[in-house]
């Protein structure tokens, strides 16, 4: 809708003007009128005209001394002003307040209908630009987020921007990107687990990435999500340097173990140096992805800054390397003779692997001929190695499919000791010790979940070895025992306390009631309920 404002100290002509021209066909729907200037300046706040016809010359405040004033909080607004006098002064003032038009009065209808018919149409065409330039606007904004990732994801992953011919601060100024300082790189790798479904890790990544995004301390970062298993934080108007962004990238670890928590992953944290200039990032993104390899050695859940592990190598390029073989031999001396204890295992192993310019085929390798030469050894000694420990080909698999260098020490560790533990138990004959040491955590820790791997891990022992060691010295499996530990306890509460059935159940162990019942009908060739009727 056009509206009008009229302002005319005459009477007679503002009448005539605002009741003698028919409006309503030239597309001005609302008209107002005012008898001067500061009658027409109060009216046009109010109004917002889109369209002005005003006297020059009138008491109080003249017409182009009102225009200036006007146009400062309604810009658009089209003036035209009317005089009883061809003054060139007040026509170049008229000019000067950017005036739409000048006419002489007595003013002829064809003249200013024709006028007025320009003038609508012109602020139709502005206002559908208008319209069309806030939707750009619009359209823009929703997407500048997907503008400015695109823009630094080929900064940073190929070295150079979309536009090349521009400079990347120009770019980055359009894309509303305000950096300064210095800036630093990190690299968030994750690693979701062997069975993880594709879609889920998708979105999991996208949790992540939204919570990056809308914790609030990070106002001096930029997420990226990099293809893949990954996400890209970009670190920048870095004043105090090393210190700020060291306490940033802190707390982005700290977050994302925060969303660990309720997302299943493991991760490792890549970290650049410190850069001056964004057309440096695509550096600073090798050095980050190079940090973030050393998750192999490393393993994962830690940060690896890449001058640590320049300064890493430089030390160890000078020192002489161990020969791995005889921290091998020596290893299964003393695996064989049963001396060796979990925390001289792991030392062992370390002497093992102190070899400059490491990767996880050569540790592979090692690890397999560690365990091919201990079961030849055990072989010699009358021994079983599948009977104490695992399947000789399981565990090369085991070793192969590791991801990291510590998963595979762990791992290796735990059978090493295992066997450590039967040789020096066999030859001590302290068979009757780990039973005992047994039946102690299982009258101890009946309520807990009790599997045959936790009660192996307990005592450095393959799960299998235990089981047939157990039944030999008991006459009774694990299983068994356990099962009738619980239901004697259970049948001791039904005497003797009030708790419901089910409440029972969970004190023993069983956290399903169902099965719980199952279990003592089985045992006691009666319900938990009957059972207590009887002996209350």
């Amino acid at each position: 809708m056009i509206k009008l404002l009229i302002v005319e100290d005459n009477d007679f002509e503002r009448n005539a003007l605002q009741n003698y021209m028919n409006w309503d066909i030239l597309g001005i729907r609302q008209v107002e009128t005012a008898f001067n200037g500061l009658d027409g300046l109060e009216k046009a706040r109010a109004l917002m005209p889109d369209i002005i016809i005003s006297d020059v010359k009138m008491p109080g405040m003249s017409g182009i001394e009102m225009a200036k004033q006007i146009i400062q909080f309604c810009p658009q607004v089209k003036i035209i002003f009317s005089s009883g006098h061809e003054d060139v002064s007040l026509m170049q003032e008229a000019m000067e307040v950017r005036a739409f038009s000048y006419l002489i009065k007595p003013l002829k209808q064809e003249e200013l209908t024709a006028l007025i018919k320009k003038t609508t149409s012109i602020l139709v065409d502005e206002k559908l630009s208008h319209v069309e330039n806030n939707k750009m606007i619009e359209q823009f904004n929703n997407n500048l987020r997907y503008l400015q990732s695109r823009f630094l994801e080929e900064l940073i992953v190929s070295g150079r921007s979309a536009d090349d011919s521009r400079s990347i601060y120009v770019q980055a100024n359009d894309l509303k990107l305000r950096m300064i300082g210095m800036y630093r790189l990190a690299l968030i790798e994750f690693d979701f687990g062997e069975d993880a479904d594709i879609f889920e890790n998708a979105n999991i990544l996208n949790v992540i990435l939204y919570g990056l995004e809308s914790a609030q301390r990070f106002k001096n970062a930029i997420f990226l999500k990099k293809s893949g298993k990954g996400v890209i934080a970009l670190l920048h108007t870095l004043v105090n340097g090393d210190e700020e962004s060291a306490k940033a990238v802190g707390e982005i670890e700290a977050e994302i173990e925060r969303l660990s928590k309720e997302n299943s992953y493991k991760y490792i944290i890549g970290v650049s140096d410190l850069f001056a200039n964004l057309d440096e990032l695509h550096l600073a993104y090798k050095q980050a992805r190079t940090a973030a390899r050393k998750r192999v050695e490393l393993g994962y859940g830690r940060i690896v800054y890449y001058a640590d592990d320049k300064e890493a190598a430089a030390a160890s390029s000078g020192s002489e390397p161990l020969n791995p073989k005889a921290a091998i031999s020596q290893m299964i001396d003393r695996v064989c003779e049963g001396d060796s204890n979990e925390e001289e295992t792991n030392r062992l192993i370390q002497c093992m692997l102190v070899e400059p310019n490491k990767n996880i085929d050569y540790v592979q390798s090692l690890f397999i001929y560690l365990f091919s030469n201990l079961s030849k050894r055990m072989t010699g000694m009358d021994e079983s190695f599948e009977k104490i420990a695992e399947n000789e080909i399981d565990i090369f698999k085991n070793i192969i499919n590791a991801k990291t260098i510590p998963d595979m020490i762990v791992y290796t560790s735990k059978i090493l000791v295992s066997v450590s533990s039967y040789m020096g138990r066999k030859r001590l004959n302290k068979d009757d010790y780990i039973i005992k040491e047994i039946l102690d955590i299982l009258n101890r820790e009946y309520r807990e979940p009790i599997t045959l791997t936790y009660l192996s891990d307990r005592v450095y022992l393959s799960p299998n070895y235990l089981r047939i060691l157990f039944k030999e010295k008991m006459e009774i499996s694990i299983q068994e025992y356990l099962t009738r530990l619980r239901i004697g306890k259970a049948k001791e509460l039904l005497k003797e306390t009030r708790y419901k059935i089910h409440e029972v159940g969970e004190k023993v162990g069983y956290e399903n009631s169902t099965y719980f019942n199952i279990v003592f009908k089985n045992y006691v060739q009666m319900t938990p309920g009957e059972y207590r009727n009887k002996h209350m």
